[in-house]
């Protein structure tokens, strides 16, 4: 099969289309998947380039991608039929999922063994042409859960600022904050995503035009907003201290964030860490399904140009998510 795999750490040119890697054997609990589509993360060209806390005890060569799409095709020797069938992981079975933080193995490859605990079933109405958007899904959804659920805790009538709106992760922050209670969403973004960031629930503020410090300082009459989410971080965790109200917060992704310009401020600041679990994912499932989680795709690239999805994804402004095809 097919596999992406890089040796050293360094740029995209690392990464290497293996074509005749072997074929996964599914430990006990694992079952076994023919990736249809890979979701790509910032967390990924993190990775690779040794910048994230995962690369420390990474053992090379090793895999890339953490997030896909695909099909059931087999399963260790831990779960028969049966049990397959209880979790809804049956024998051509679509399923989406996420690597457990834990598991330091890739995604991108046309066959994958994964913990069935780290899949759920895609609904039976989803058409092929829908199926790139739940290869995207897990890790920015289960991401921004970490962050509404379990660091912001939103109470309703409070106003969140999100640093990001049209990017994976932001996309499902705006409409998570606003089922979380949120009296009023802003959400910063270039321009040309402004209607997009509106059609979420959120009023646009963009960054590359006007100066989004002065618009919300504007927005809210001085007083600043009572929760931050900032997938960003660099350009607008320090600048954000200064538009928190008293007795704020602010989220930020990276998980290596520094969060000491915060804390001597007195502002309270956090990291989220992601929680995975089939609830989480059936939730996603559930605001899919129901039309609440709009997140979509912007491009779809062929497995042998990863690279280049490397570079796009660095480059920092890919809107929605950018994913692989798998299969040739």
């Amino acid at each position: 099969m097919r596999e992406i795999r890089f040796d050293r750490f360094g740029g995209p040119e690392v990464l290497s289309l293996i074509p005749d890697a072997p074929m996964p054997e599914p430990g006990p609990d694992e079952v076994l998947v023919e990736v249809a589509f890979v979701g790509l993360n910032p967390l990924d060209y993190k990775i690779r380039d040794g910048s994230s806390g995962m690369s420390r005890d990474l053992q090379l060569p090793a895999g890339t991608g953490r997030e896909m799409a695909g099909t059931v095709i087999g399963a260790g020797a831990g779960l028969d039929e049966a049990e397959l069938g209880s979790r809804g992981l049956s024998v051509g079975t679509r399923v989406f999922g996420m690597r457990a933080p834990g598991d330091p193995r890739g995604v991108a490859a046309e066959v994958i063994a994964i913990g069935a605990d780290d899949l759920a079933p895609i609904p039976g109405e989803i058409s092929d042409e829908d199926l790139p958007r739940w290869a995207g899904l897990a890790l920015a959804g289960l991401t921004a859960i970490a962050v509404i659920d379990d660091s912001a805790a939103i109470a309703p009538g409070q106003t969140v600022l999100v640093h990001g709106g049209s990017g994976g992760v932001g996309q499902l922050l705006i409409p998570m904050a606003i089922e979380a209670g949120a009296s009023q969403v802003w959400a910063t973004g270039r321009a040309d995503n402004a209607e997009r960031i509106r059609e979420l629930g959120a009023v646009p503020i963009p960054y590359d035009t006007g100066n989004w410090q002065e618009e919300i300082h504007r927005l809210t009459d001085g007083r600043g907003v009572d929760v931050v989410l900032d997938t960003h971080y660099h350009s607008t965790f320090v600048p954000s201290l200064d538009h928190v109200t008293e007795g704020g917060l602010v989220v930020t992704l990276p998980t290596l964030a520094d969060l000491t310009p915060a804390h001597e401020r007195g502002v309270e600041a956090t990291v989220p860490r992601i929680k995975p679990g089939r609830d989480r994912l059936d939730r996603l499932v559930q605001g899919i399904r129901a039309g609440r989680y709009l997140l979509e795709v912007s491009q779809v690239l062929p497995l042998d140009e990863i690279a280049r999805a490397h570079s796009l994804l660095e480059d920092g402004h890919t809107r929605g998510k950018l994913v692989l095809a798998a299969q040739s």
